[in-house]
């Protein structure tokens, strides 16, 4: 599934996902298991008090991840198994910017580790995750 067009990875994420047009999720580097992407500080991240909002710490690295191990999948889709965060600080300052790379791919479990940083370079949250690929069932009309 790789190389991937940045741009039009935007385009489709977006139509397909609003949640992550919603946040201002936008992909800026993907190579091979490898992808980052950055969003903005504003009011539909933060939550009540102005700071970065858990559930959309765990989106991003969720889609980030996802994105990364893309990369890798000779399948046709892939589902997310598990995805662990450990939140490490308060995020109060964006943009933020957020990269995950696959650690193993195995037949069909991949697993990937990631990161989001605030602008000054702060961690503020770490994932490891693992991806199940899918693949095309013989006869299936896809």
């Amino acid at each position: 599934m790789y190389p991937l067009d940045v741009e039009k990875a935007n385009s489709v994420i977006w139509e397909s996902e609003p949640l992550m047009a919603f946040i201002g999720y936008r992909i800026t580097e993907v190579s091979q298991g490898r992808a980052c992407a950055e969003f903005g500080h504003g009011r539909n991240v933060q939550r009540l008090g102005g700071v970065l909002h858990g559930g959309v710490i765990a989106a991003v690295l969720d889609e980030t991840l996802g994105m990364a191990v893309l990369t890798v999948n000779d399948g046709t889709d892939q589902v997310t198994v598990e995805l662990k965060v450990n939140f490490l600080e308060v995020g109060r300052e964006g943009p933020y910017r957020v990269c995950g790379q696959v650690v193993r791919r195995g037949g069909r479990l991949v697993a990937a580790e990631g990161e989001v940083r605030d602008a000054s370079g702060r961690l503020i949250a770490k994932a490891l995750g693992t991806w199940y690929i899918l693949r095309r069932e013989v006869g299936a009309g896809r």
